[in-house]
């Protein structure tokens, strides 16, 4: 009863902040996964709409992601899937073929559409989600040392508070799928953010270590082969809870990830995204083979292409870099 009510609570306020957002542009669009993200104002006032307040970053600013959700088999076959209301705008037919755009209006799709709101919005949760050019990078260990880790090394820690929050079970404790609690080895294992917990060929999970050393791809030696075996086969145990063997899991691990505290990715091989392509994933099986079988300290010494965009904070490290020393190729625009 209790969880029932710290739930329905937070979806008030939830609803209340939504309530007051005032949307100024789209930030970027992506057809593929039928997303869209706008970006507004949450009045800072008591007043219930301030049309003229200007986007402040990191104040009034909100970021909304709208996101269509794909249809649940198991859901439509336990419902009710009639078509009694359904809504049509347009349509054709061709023999025995006819389609149509509307409102289905069946209670077996609903809900169809998945919200998320980040507020107050900095300027980098704004520049990540704005459309923008995209960059390619191919890091050695040297420009590792001279661009990329200093810029690691001045991310304020209150950037990942909200990760120490997890793992303290400040927050999210209720969610936590998994957790070996092992200061070394350990870790927890939750639910993305962009999983709607519901689809289980889309099953998207992230495993955050409990270690705070352990920054990125680059950390990893030899030292730390206990904790990404151990890792690999518990979440094997974690996909059970949702039915999902160990054949059909994808581990992986972002290199740039989008905070700076060691996790991993894991998912239903049946789930396909722009997190799992090239330049950007590096799968958990490939990682442990890289530094037991070809170098203890692999990830310090091999040249890491990856793609950033435009707005990115790390990319103007680059392009200062570049500036500095021009003869030194680095970077190019795809």
């Amino acid at each position: 009863m209790a969880c029932n009510t710290s739930n329905t609570a937070m979806l008030s306020e939830i609803k209340d902040l939504l309530r007051h957002f005032q949307f100024r542009e789209v930030l970027s669009d992506d057809t593929s996964s039928k997303t869209i993200w706008l970006l507004g104002t949450i009045a800072t006032t008591n007043v219930a709409s301030v049309v003229d307040e200007p986007v402040v970053p990191g104040h009034n600013a909100a970021i909304v992601v709208l996101e269509r959700l794909a249809f649940s088999p198991q859901t439509i076959a336990k419902a009710d899937c009639s078509f009694d209301s359904v809504l049509l705008a347009t349509g054709e037919r061709n023999d025995v073929y006819a389609w149509a755009t509307g409102d289905a209006r069946a209670a077996a799709l609903k809900p169809d559409v998945r919200i998320a709101l980040i507020y107050p919005a900095t300027q980098k949760h704004i520049d990540k989600h704005r459309r923008q050019q995209r960059k390619w990078v191919c890091e050695t260990p040297e420009l590792y040392a001279k661009v990329t880790k200093p810029f690691i090394d001045s991310q304020p820690t209150s950037r990942i508070q909200w990760v120490y929050n997890i793992l303290s079970k400040q927050v999210e404790s209720e969610h936590i799928v998994f957790e070996d609690p092992d200061p070394e080895c350990g870790f927890v294992i939750v639910p993305d953010l962009k999983w709607d917990a519901a689809n289980t060929d889309n099953m998207y999970l992230v495993a955050i270590v409990h270690r705070h050393d352990l920054r990125s791809l680059r950390d990893l030696t030899s030292n730390h082969l206990p904790l990404l075996n151990n890792l690999r086969s518990k979440a094997a145990v974690a996909a059970q809870k949702y039915d999902v063997s160990s054949d059909q899991l994808r581990l992986y691990i972002h290199y740039q990830p989008s905070y700076y505290h060691l996790h991993v990715h894991i998912t239903n091989v049946m789930l396909e995204g722009k997190g799992m392509l090239a330049g950007r994933a590096h799968l958990l099986d490939s990682v442990i083979d890289n530094i037991s079988n070809i170098a203890s300290d692999y990830y310090q010494r091999a040249t890491i292409p990856y793609v950033l965009g435009s707005s990115d904070e790390l990319w103007s490290h680059w392009t200062t870099h570049q500036n500095l020393s021009s003869n030194e190729p680095s970077a190019t625009t795809t």
